[in-house]
């Protein structure tokens, strides 16, 4: 596959991972399996854009966010990953809510 599918996957995965989902949680809210979340996740699979649009609508951000078009690389670097590794669920709900809240608040 191309290099590109490998970013892709990655944006696609921090993106479920901030939202603290796991691939059958999102996969549900997307209306797809987990095993093809999986392939996207993982490179292996280009998907459709019906697919990366529902999968987008999903994570409450737009299929271009997932794409990494025009445009969207400013966007995404205004929303560096963040590891919440280490911290109680509820202190990760609450970080998560702060970020939604900032992101709001920017648009």
């Amino acid at each position: 596959m191309h290099p590109y599918f490998k970013r892709l996957g990655n944006r696609l995965k921090a993106a479920r991972k901030a939202k603290g989902w796991t691939q059958q949680e999102l996969a549900e809210k997307a209306g797809l399996t987990a095993a093809f979340l999986s392939y996207l996740e993982n490179g292996s699979r280009s998907g459709s854009l019906e697919s990366l649009v529902k999968l987008g609508e999903a994570l409450g951000m737009e299929a271009e966010e997932l794409l990494g078009g025009k445009g969207s690389g400013k966007k995404l670097a205004a929303y560096p990953s963040l590891s919440l590794e280490g911290l109680s669920t509820g202190e990760g709900h609450l970080v998560k809510q702060m970020a939604r809240s900032l992101r709001r608040k920017q648009r």
